[in-house]
């Protein structure tokens, strides 16, 4: 723990500053002696030890760079963070796919990156997304659906949840078994460039980023690259040429980013096998709307033929939405109707 809380109280007396942190790590050979030369030079305020007491009050873990815990696809990166703080469980062995896209998404893209997340997450790999609103709150919430596991990465401090309203997610997310990291300490602010570093942690932590929704200067983009330059996969859901949503995502799809309408073709390049039946772990192949989602997890949870008033219960869904998507579901024989109720088939 020594090292992890002096490389926390350089982390904050030099505001994150990458170069900074490096140099004085290079110099001493340690983060105790980084910070004792350091608190020479410039006589800080603040105390390593209170600092480091207001982490574990919040039940913050810091992992640096050089121990077992960090992730090592992260490490392969250039310019790795030099340690994360992390809320919540990693996933250990399973691989991870980042779902980035624009905050102010359509309702159709939002829908989308739900349905990606969800069967993405039921063949077995992660989801790591940055918690903004639009794509990244629909992806972690597609994944949520799905029981799967998710991993939100800030661009601020772990003591405060940004943006506010996606602070219940969040909670959501730590509840379900999943994690929220940062690279950057307690009290630091969600300023502008932290997003662009943030940006490589997403890329960094997933074998591949899918795009959904990206404009023109869509801070997405820049996952994008990042992702290839850490030697990911990068996928893009096209879109309407007439439509600004779309004018990053078509860009990257014409400078070779591979062109993607469904999971199966996420999994079938990563060298996934997929489910052979259309049930996967949690959700279903074959589900491609939130209401399905819900409708099916229902089922499997009660382990029985179930009435529509029973799905009304658990799912919080009215009854004629529960229909509709019942009636979608028959038709792709994903359930059947017996003389007690509905059961996945």
């Amino acid at each position: 723990m020594c090292e992890d809380l002096f490389y926390n109280a350089l982390n904050i007396t030099t505001e994150s500053g990458y170069k900074n942190l490096c140099e004085a790590f290079n110099e001493a050979g340690s983060w105790e002696k980084a910070w004792l030369n350091f608190a020479a030079k410039k006589k800080p305020l603040l105390d390593p030890e209170t600092e480091w007491e207001k982490l574990r009050k919040l039940g913050v873990r810091l992992i640096l760079y050089n121990e077992a815990e960090y992730p090592p696809q992260l490490g392969e990166i250039p310019f790795p963070p030099l340690g994360i703080y992390v809320l919540g469980t990693l996933p250990s062995d399973s691989a991870a796919v980042a779902v980035v896209g624009t905050r102010k998404a359509t309702s159709d893209g939002k829908e989308l990156a739900r349905r990606f997340a969800g069967e993405l997450s039921g063949a077995g790999l992660a989801i790591v997304s940055g918690l903004a609103l639009g794509i990244d709150a629909a992806a972690h919430e597609g994944c949520l659906l799905a029981n799967g596991k998710t991993v939100a990465v800030l661009a601020c401090g772990l003591d405060n949840f940004y943006p506010r309203s996606n602070e219940r997610l969040a909670e959501k997310i730590l509840a379900s078994g999943g994690a929220i990291i940062s690279e950057y300490p307690l009290g630091a602010e969600p300023l502008p460039y932290r997003f662009l570093e943030r940006n490589r942690i997403v890329s960094g932590l997933a074998r591949g980023v899918l795009v959904v929704e990206a404009p023109a200067n869509s801070g997405s983009l820049a996952t994008a690259r990042f992702a290839l330059d850490q030697n990911r996969e990068v996928f893009v859901v096209p879109g309407s040429v007439a439509h600004p949503n779309f004018t990053g995502s078509n860009q990257l799809i014409r400078k070779g980013a591979e062109l993607v309408t469904s999971s199966g073709e996420i999994l079938e390049t990563l060298g996934i096998e997929q489910e052979p039946a259309g049930r996967q772990a949690g959700t279903f192949g074959k589900a491609e709307t939130e209401e399905e989602i819900k409708i099916l997890n229902a089922l499997e949870k009660f382990r029985r033929p179930a009435a529509v008033d029973e799905i009304v219960e658990l799912t919080n869904l009215n009854a004629s939405d529960i229909n509709m998507a019942l009636t979608m579901l028959l038709m792709k024989n994903v359930v059947k109707e017996t003389s007690d109720g509905y059961t996945v088939s």
